[in-house]
């Protein structure tokens, strides 16, 4: 015999206490009847009986001990049970270009994107999870995998220095995620952008790339970061003291979040759109409003063998010790003593 929860056994103990404090009771209860009622008690109370009492309190606790018996799911016997592997793959594409270490999201743009993926990797429950960077140019950082830990040390690793071009490119890190997907298992496919949208060289364009999600049925779900109006681009130098970027022209670079490509790249491709400094976990919003909700397509079936539950065999143990306990009077069954016999 197994069992599926044998820590649930040492709520057994508690009998031990519970036992002695019953015997205790009953002696106590027999000798202030003594005391109260004297030679006239076998008169006085004739039905009353220590071991009777003992035996009704027994059957209690061996109710209570079949039932701790049924939370610990004892288990006889085996079965082999049919297990399928279901999931959804989700692309997250990352945005490392430099506009991405500006401040108006503390502490900065691409700090915060990393914060609200690594959210998501306490969530997956059999999804895949893959990784595509990009600035100038779009890179696979991992595949999709179902390993939260591999992912977090690759993600940990991210920077602006990930991609070897500057600049932002939306539209080559969006294809790049389409073309990681496995061709296996068309259906269930999801694609998370975090960016600040500022596109500079995207070949091809980033609408175009959305259309083509849109035909294969995956949604883009977008997350956008910076403020709207734009702030200075500040960024380390050796020292790690920020320095203010400047153009040609020794003009501060002002870096603007484009919201309105953003929104349609989602719109296009039937996603979801939210704005970092709108939403406090906007990520964990789109998970369980959009994918979670999603059913994960099967990619394997194995067997298992697993024991059988016997808990209903403790339960009807259960209510065996309470209906015998039910029928059992609290002493020896007794007639009713006559005035002579009081007398």
């Amino acid at each position: 015999m197994n069992f599926g929860s044998p820590d649930r056994l040492l709520i057994l103990a508690l009998l031990l206490p519970l036992a002695g404090l019953s015997f205790f009771a009953v002696r106590r209860a027999l000798r202030r009847g003594k005391q109260l009622l004297g030679p006239q008690i076998p008169h006085l109370a004739p039905g009353f009986s220590v071991s009777r009492r003992l035996l009704r309190d027994g059957l209690l606790a061996g109710a209570v001990g079949a039932l701790i018996f049924a939370l610990a799911e004892p288990q006889v016997g085996t079965w082999i049970r049919e297990v399928q592997q279901k999931g959804v793959d989700v692309m997250v594409v990352l945005d490392t270009s430099r506009s991405m270490l500006a401040q108006d999201v503390r502490p900065t743009r691409l700090e915060r994107a990393k914060r609200e993926v690594r959210g998501l990797l306490g969530q997956l429950q059999g999804n895949r999870i893959g990784l595509v960077t990009f600035a100038g140019d779009a890179r696979r950082v991992t595949p999709l995998t179902h390993d939260p830990s591999t992912f977090r040390r690759f993600l940990d690793d991210v920077d602006v220095w990930t991609n070897g071009r500057g600049g932002t490119a939306v539209g080559e890190g969006v294809q790049l995620a389409l073309d990681a997907f496995d061709p296996q298992y068309p259906a269930q496919r999801v694609i998370v952008l975090l960016t600040d949208g500022e596109d500079h060289m995207s070949d091809p364009p980033a609408t175009d790339v959305a259309f083509r999600a849109l035909a294969e049925e995956v949604p883009i779900h977008v997350v956008a970061f910076g403020e709207e109006g734009g702030t200075v681009l500040r960024i380390p130098d050796d020292r790690g003291v920020a320095q203010v970027v400047r153009d040609s022209e020794g003009d501060p670079v002002i870096t603007r979040p484009n919201m309105a490509l953003l929104e349609s790249i989602a719109s296009i491709s039937r996603g979801a759109f939210l704005h970092a400094n709108e939403a406090p976990f906007p990520l964990d919003e789109i998970w369980n409003k959009r994918i979670a909700v999603m059913e994960g397509v099967t990619r394997a079936t194995s067997t298992r063998e697993e024991g059988v539950n016997r808990f209903q065999w403790a339960l009807m143990g259960a209510l065996l010790f309470l209906g015998i306990r039910a029928f059992l009077q609290d002493g020896l069954i007794g007639r009713t003593p006559s005035l002579g016999e009081l007398s």
